[in-house]
């Protein structure tokens, strides 16, 4: 997933029909989100600029989705370029010690500038973005003595990192390796701006990254899977095969050592005592996107529905917030919210993961629309005929049906075919070059049961069946009832283990 998409999505979402993404925009305009009170936060913050970064990339990719965000965004942006102006970064100026947190969150600064770049083409925001990255981050990687070796305590740390030593010139943070969000500014300059030297450092990191030992440095999983994402659409971009093979392998690393029984993520590997991380969830999504386009592997897309539907659904909560949940294991596979609104991150950064699982749930693949997810929305396609535009109507999860009807259609075609393929059930009907012709799927998903370490799941599609341990006589439900249904930290306590008496 490139979090800075230069093209007009070909999926667009149905607001007034998808209460998930609504309530994120509605979110995302609320008043603590307002320019003014952003910018006086993220300039007295430990992590400068990490807030505007995130929030100006979020407000730009829902801009270019045709939401309401436009002017938000373009009020947030000139706020930025007038902080920027002095030294081309945010906080304090940089001196034999560098702050890790402060060259991390400038990632998210240089990404939400080429984002807006992108939407607007107003080239002093692109302009900007390179000089965050030639005056701060390209310099700090060029430096090469930042501390991969580190001795890290076995607990620790808040959802926020904190800089808590200094080690070899480096003030280190509390999310490990954070360091390795600055490739969120590297790898889009470097795809779309043709920069050789930024290039070379993209290797040099992913040589790096492919000897860390993720698990026994209890790694942060939103760095690791942030440079997976990275490395996964640098291979998808360039060919690089190394940046493929690594991202392959630590996304395998985090299926098989820190993902939780409902498809969230741990904050850091090894770490069960901590807790889910919306943010690092939206990597997930986006490695397995990019891994997706570049080994043709449908685990891949498999793994974005299981994603979308069970963890990121519900770390959403009623009002459009992302918290943090309880880590579901198989040894305590009990989820439930700990965290109503973690406003400083994962709440921006979860309304791009709704976005992406949005856009990229279907891909027209020359013959056919193939169709992985459910969405209400509008597929645009062109064909040697010419475009067409098919309307998606469903209640997907709620109802596992779906309706294609024809928006746009060419004079003279051949039928538009599309296929919809989710959990081993395919089906595919054609609609005619005719405006209005509609044609309804059911999908109708088996009761599947699997075994994860030792105890029993069942999901129905992607979606899992839970109890409600605070109503312990109710049958199971899908785990996409519960989901966005509280306000906050205060929600339900969810059994995901259909096997009480396998697991005690």
């Amino acid at each position: 997933m490139v979090d800075v998409r230069p093209h007009a999505p070909q999926f667009v979402s149905a607001l007034d029909e998808d209460r998930a993404l609504r309530a994120s925009v509605e979110r995302l305009l609320r008043a603590d989100y307002e320019v003014s009170a952003v910018m006086q936060s993220t300039l007295a913050s430990d992590w400068p600029g990490d807030l505007a970064g995130r929030l100006l990339l979020s407000l730009a990719r829902y801009a270019r989705a045709g939401m309401p965000t436009l002017e938000r965004a373009t009020l947030l942006n000139e706020a930025m370029l007038e902080a920027l102006t002095p030294r081309g970064y945010l906080g304090p100026e940089v001196g034999e010690i560098l702050d890790e947190q402060q060259v991390a969150c400038h990632g998210w600064v240089a990404a939400g500038l080429l984002q807006f770049f992108h939407v607007t083409g107003d080239d002093r925001s692109r302009r900007a973005a390179l000089r965050v990255i030639d005056t701060l981050i390209a310099p700090a990687l060029r430096r090469r003595d930042y501390p991969w070796e580190r001795v890290i305590p076995a607990f620790g740390g808040a959802p926020s990192g904190t800089a808590t030593e200094v080690i070899d010139g480096w003030a280190v943070s509390s999310d490990v390796w954070c360091v390795l969000l600055s490739l969120n500014a590297l790898v889009p300059a470097a795809l779309h701006g043709g920069r050789s030297d930024l290039g070379a450092l993209i290797v040099e990191l992913t040589q790096t990254v492919s000897t860390l030992d993720v698990v026994a440095h209890k790694a942060q999983l939103h760095a690791v899977l942030a440079a997976a994402r990275n490395l996964a659409d640098w291979a998808v971009g360039t060919g690089d095969e190394q940046s493929g093979q690594t991202a392959m392998a630590l996304y395998d690393t985090y299926a098989r050592e820190a993902r939780t029984l409902n498809h969230a993520t741990f904050n850091w590997f090894g770490r069960p005592d901590s807790w889910t991380e919306p943010c690092a969830i939206v990597d997930s999504v986006g490695v397995a996107g990019s891994l997706h386009a570049l080994t043709g592997d449908e685990r891949y897309r498999t793994d974005i529905a299981r994603i979308a539907h069970n963890g990121l659904a519900f770390a959403e909560r009623l009002d459009g917030s992302f918290g943090l949940d309880t880590i579901a294991t198989p040894s305590d596979p009990v989820l439930r919210a700990i965290e109503p609104d973690a406003h400083w991150c994962c709440t921006i950064r979860g309304a791009i993961g709704l976005l992406e699982c949005r856009e990229t749930a279907a891909v027209w693949n020359g013959d056919a629309l193939v169709v992985r997810d459910l969405y209400s929305g509008t597929h645009r396609a062109r064909t040697e005929a010419g475009g067409w535009g098919i309307r998606q109507i469903t209640r997907f999860p709620r109802e596992a049906t779906v309706a294609f009807t024809v928006v746009d259609a060419p004079e003279t075609a051949a039928d538009f075919v599309v296929e919809v393929v989710m959990e081993g059930v395919t089906r595919t009907v054609s609609l005619p070059a005719r405006v209005g012709a509609t044609q309804t799927v059911d999908l109708a998903f088996p009761l599947r049961r699997e075994q994860v370490e030792g105890v029993e799941v069942e999901r129905m599609g992607p979606v899992l069946r839970v109890r409600d341990l605070d109503v312990p006589e109710a049958p199971p439900r899908l785990l996409s009832e519960f989901t966005g249904t509280f306000p906050g930290a205060d929600g339900p306590r969810l059994d995901l283990a259909s096997d009480a008496e396998r697991r005690r």
